[in-house]
């Protein structure tokens, strides 16, 4: 049996959400394109985790927590996209989402030398694979933020794109740590 995967409803420029068809330039797309692309690049964090956990076992302890990240970013896409379209009853982000991933946060600093500097990401495949998803966190914050212009976003939407970019920093840190690579700092030279 075969799947298509395609529609031909976007050949001319729209995109059908809900029962809506919605300009492909509009700045909801921007948002759900940048969580699109974080759980993307979170996903490429879970198969390098998968990959050396063998050796760290540890390591199984990340790509559980970035496996949790992507299930809670599919629930804020699905806050994002309702905020054009009415989709019914749905998940949101709430204040448990936030706090866990605080817990997320604290259970790896808590094992983790404190920073005093700059950190230069690239110590490890995995950590740079983290890092890549924390700048990419921030441009998905920085661009719900943007929509938040002209579409009423809630705090704890807000608050969980905020700290998303927290949590991969803290599991890049921590995947270095796990690995033993020595943080290294900018020397301003």
């Amino acid at each position: 049996m075969n799947t298509q995967f395609f529609t031909g409803v976007g050949d001319t420029g729209e995109s059908q959400l809900g029962q809506k068809r919605i300009s492909k330039d509009n700045p909801l797309f921007d948002v759900l394109g940048a969580f699109d692309e974080l759980n993307a690049f979170s996903g490429w964090c879970v198969v390098e985790a998968g990959k050396i956990k063998k050796d760290v076992p540890r390591i199984s302890e990340i790509e559980e927590n970035v496996k949790e990240l992507q299930e809670m970013m599919f629930i804020a896409q699905a806050e994002i996209a309702s905020l054009e379209v009415d989709l019914g009853p749905l998940q949101k982000i709430t204040l448990e989402k936030i706090e866990r991933l605080n817990e997320i946060i604290k259970k790896v600093d808590s094992e983790l030398p404190p920073i005093t500097k700059f950190i230069i990401p690239g110590e490890s495949e995995l950590g740079v694979r983290l890092d890549m998803a924390r700048v990419r966190a921030r441009d998905a914050e920085r661009v719900l933020v943007h929509l938040g212009h002209t579409k009423e976003i809630q705090p704890e939407l807000l608050s969980f794109a905020n700290r998303l970019s927290s949590v991969y920093f803290a599991l890049a840190r921590f995947a270095n740590f796990l690995l033993g690579e020595q943080e290294k700092n900018p020397s301003y030279k």
